[in-house]
């Protein structure tokens, strides 16, 4: 059985980080730990918070 599993992820990073590297980690983790066969990033959005 083939399944598609959809998150969503909220990451607090700092400025010094790039989320492109982050997701790629976290998809080599998924990938690694999980055996997950595919694994992509569709769509980053990156927010300011309300202060």
């Amino acid at each position: 059985m083939l399944v598609d599993v959809f998150f969503k992820v909220e990451l607090d990073l700092d400025a010094s980080e790039n989320p492109q590297r982050v997701a790629i980690e976290l998809e080599r983790l998924l990938k690694r730990y999980y055996g997950v066969r595919n694994v992509e990033t569709t769509n980053m959005v990156t927010r300011e918070e309300a202060a």
